[in-house]
Formats: structure tokens, sequence, C-alpha cells
């Protein structure tokens, strides 16, 4: 496969573009209860500690693509090079929403936390993850890619953080026995991401559409990516089955957001773990896919 290479050397960046925008968005939704005052406090320090899971998502993806850089000493041209490389500014946003996700979290173990503090922290992790799964999606619109130069690229991004995002969530409240994991929000959670895989699949159908009318004098999109009527095919079953396991899951939750005993807890949460790497796995091969259809518009691929 002519676009193999490429793929396999961009393997890092295909790991923190999949892991990333999902734990920033599972981030944002489990803060939800603390940012809107309606967890309660005991509630509040429950959620907060299991923040942790991810925070533990978005930082490996951040770490697999820091590998990227060569030497850490690279890093420095990222920087500075802020506003006016799409790259840069990723790089920039991720750190500061790792930042102030990592911060939060630590400061949330002191023994009398400010409530009021832990709510306007919350809404500023909550802008930078926005921020941050904007800047994945910009970062890659190159006009001398023009394989990557498509709409359809940033909307896939965004709908991979919602697909994603609410399984981590999840499984995040769930290892924390939080109240707030009721039937209710599970429906609710478990309804975001159905939407966006549907949502989704119809973003990876209209690019497909558009990368087979583009081509260079060395090759065609569809030259680098023979199998991806496939590919989106395995995206929708695997995404659908981690949906279908998350929904089976807690299908039988309490209203009352009741933690269950500990021996049901460890199933829970394995089974919503399963359910999230499945929904994981759904977006890690499309977006090998996206780095397969590298073209240029010059004399190569």
């Amino acid at each position: 496969m002519i676009g193999l290479d490429t793929a396999l050397g961009e393997i890092t960046l295909v790991l923190f573009t999949t892991l990333a925008p999902a734990g920033a968005m599972a981030l944002l939704l489990m803060g939800l209860p603390i940012l809107s005052g309606r967890a309660s406090w005991a509630e509040v320090r429950r959620i907060s500690t299991y923040l942790c899971l991810p925070l533990i998502v978005a930082m490996v993806g951040l770490v697999a693509s820091a590998t990227h850089l060569g030497s850490p000493a690279n890093a420095l041209y990222v920087f500075a090079a802020v506003g006016s490389s799409p790259l840069s500014n990723e790089v920039l946003c991720a750190v500061v929403f790792l930042m102030l996700g990592g911060l939060y979290w630590l400061y949330s173990f002191h023994r009398a936390p400010s409530p009021r503090l832990l709510r306007l922290w919350i809404g500023a992790i909550d802008l930078a993850a926005l921020a941050f799964i904007a800047s994945v999606g910009l970062a890659y619109s190159a006009r001398t890619i023009i394989s990557w130069n498509l709409w359809e690229v940033p909307a896939a991004i965004a709908a991979n953080a919602l697909m994603g995002g609410p399984l981590v969530a999840l499984a995040g409240y769930a290892a924390g026995r939080c109240a707030s994991l009721t039937n209710r929000r599970a429906r609710h959670l478990i309804a975001l991401a159905a939407i966006a895989l549907t949502a989704n699949v119809a973003v990876y159908g209209l690019q497909g559409v558009d990368l087979g009318n583009m081509g260079n004098a060395v090759a065609s999109a569809t030259d680098l990516v023979p199998a991806y009527g496939a590919a989106v095919a395995a995206f929708a079953l695997l995404g659908a089955a981690g949906i279908v396991v998350a929904w089976r899951t807690t299908r039988n939750l309490p209203t009352d957001g009741t933690p269950p005993a500990d021996a049901g807890r460890f199933r829970l949460v394995g089974r919503l773990c399963a359910a999230a790497a499945l929904s994981l796995a759904a977006i890690f091969v499309m977006r090998f896919c996206f780095y397969l259809a590298h073209l240029t518009v010059g004399l190569g691929v």
C-alpha cells in the first residue's frame, strides 16, 4: 500500500488524535455536575478524584505525540510559532488543558477546597477542552495536502470526541462509584455517543466521495486508501459495539444513583472500560486511514 509507510511513521499522532480529544470531552462531561452546582459536596469530591481517568487518557495521547518531536528541545521551536502555526496552536492548547486539569485534580485533595473555586476552575477546564478539540481538528488544514484540507477533517475530530468521550466518562463515574451515574445520565451519554457515531459515519462517507475525486501526478487518493469503505464499515461496527455494550451494562442502573456493591462495581467498570475501548478502537481505524491518505499537490504522496 502506497501510503502505509507514511501512516506507520505517524502512528504516535494516530494515537494522539484518537485518545486526546476523547479524554478532553470525557473530562468536560464528567465535570458537568460540578459546574451546574447540582452535585453534593461528597459527590464533588468523588468526581474530582476520578477525573484522573480522562486526564490519563488525554495524557497518554499527548505523551505519544511528544515522541514525534524527536528531541524535547524541539518543543521550544513549536511554541515559538504559536499564532502562526496551527500545529503550534494545537500543542499550546493541549498543554493549557492538561495543566489546568492536572492542577485542579491536585487541588481537589486539599483538606478544604473552595467549592466556588472548583466550579470556576471546572468552567475554565471545559473552555480549554473545547479549544483543544477545535485546535486538533484545525491543525491539519494545510493547503498543500489536498486530502487533509477538507471540512470533514475537523468535523470528524469533533464527532470522534463526542463518540468516545461519553463512554470514557461513564467508566470514570463507575470507577468512582459516583451518584451522578444514574440510569438517566447513562442514557443521555450513550445517546450522545450514538448520535455522534451516526453523524461521523455520514461525515466519513462524504469524505470518501471527496477523496475519490483527488489525485496528483503520482497517485490518487483512492490508491492510498483502497480499503476506505471497509474501514468506515469497521468504524461503524466497532463504534456500535461499544455503544451496545455500554447500554446493556447500564440499562439496569438505579434511577437515584445508588452506587453498586464492590463486586458489581468491578463488573460495571470492566464492561464500561471495554465499551470505551471499542469506541476508541473505531476512532483509531479512521485516524490511521487519515494518515494513509496523505496526498500533496506536488510530485509526491
